[in-house]
């Protein structure tokens, strides 16, 4: 059977560098499987080329008599993902260009309700959860052995402390450390972190779902700030600079940090320099209180040794950049 093509609307935004494809269903727009979508329009030089699909949907019949908007969010690679930090800013921006109340906005993703505010192209987010943090967690990665931390904020990250990120094969060790047994079922997103000081620090991060290194990631940049403020080396708030944009996180600590904890290596991770080679939902739940999926990693060294953090914002840029129509292959058009 010959496949047709149908045209699909989309809207394309940016925050921090992050590049999401929205598609607003409530207008009933034909999504069809979002996965598949995910993958077709997400691939770079093939087609629109994104970090995500974001899909925003009607209220969800779940919270019977709830008026918010759903956000929903698939990789690149067509997988489902709990929450991003600058996905969700853009969503708070879309809503805001749709007429929205700027000041104050509401929608449900997966780990609950998010609230934002946006000026022009500014958009500061409040996230329904809090953060956890296991220092010094140990991997062994190539046969080498590799000390980093272990944060929960929404999403999972494994975050690696180095002087100079910049020198690092980080879409080796990214990947190699994503697909660790004792980070499954779930893997981790993975944060290469230099302090500057006590207010900012740099980092680069390889996402699962998007399997590369991308130019920014707002939970990427809490997991970053959480990771450095649990031994003492920043405080609230923290400028977190990628190589897309800086956001500026807020936390509040639950717990103080845990004397004498230090993941920071002076060496980069594994030896290794640039050109080496080689879900569960937690919808609604707030992550204090109770422990989240944790990976064997965790379960083996102590959950008790966490520090948590509460009162997560995230700030920075977002906003549309590409307006335009997708022609999607399909045996028939999807049903409305």
């Amino acid at each position: 059977m010959s496949k047709r093509r149908w045209p699909l609307p989309f809207i394309k935004y940016s925050g921090a560098g992050n590049d999401f494809i929205i598609l607003d269903a409530r207008e009933d727009t034909p999504i069809g499987n979002p996965s598949s979508l995910a993958k077709a329009l997400c691939r770079r030089g093939r087609s629109v080329g994104a970090d995500g699909l974001i899909v925003i949907e009607d209220p969800d019949d779940k919270f019977p008599g709830e008026s918010l908007p759903r956000m929903r969010l698939w990789n690149a690679d067509g997988s489902a993902a709990e929450i991003s930090g600058n996905g969700a800013r853009c969503v708070a921006r879309f809503l805001v260009d749709h007429g929205a109340s700027a000041e104050s906005i509401s929608f449900r993703t997966d780990i609950g309700v998010v609230t934002a505010q946006v000026t022009g192209d500014l958009c500061r987010l409040q996230l329904p959860t809090s953060g956890i943090v296991f220092p010094n967690q140990r991997l062994r990665v190539e046969g080498r052995h590799l000390t980093g931390t272990y944060v929960e904020v929404g999403v999972p990250f494994f975050v690696c402390f180095h002087d100079n990120p910049d020198e690092l094969a980080v879409r080796f060790l990214g990947r190699a450390i994503r697909n660790h047994p004792k980070l499954a079922p779930r893997g981790a997103n993975v944060d290469f972190v230099r302090v500057d000081d006590e207010q900012r620090l740099f980092f680069r991060v390889f996402e699962r779902g998007v399997e590369a290194e991308t130019l920014s990631s707002g939970t990427g940049s809490l997991a970053a700030a959480l990771a450095s403020a649990a031994t003492g080396k920043v405080a609230s708030p923290v400028v977190c600079e990628a190589r897309g944009a800086s956001l500026t996180v807020r936390f509040r600590h639950v717990s103080p940090a845990t004397a004498g904890t230090d993941p920071a290596t002076d060496q980069p991770p594994l030896g290794a320099s640039e050109g080496t080679s080689s879900t569960e939902s937690t919808e609604d739940k707030n992550i204090s209180g109770e422990s989240p999926n944790l990976p064997q990693l965790i379960t083996e060294t102590g959950p008790e040794d966490r520090i948590e953090f509460v009162d997560l914002e995230i700030e920075g840029d977002a906003m549309p950049i590409y307006r335009g129509e997708a022609l999607v292959q399909a045996s028939r058009s999807p049903r409305r």
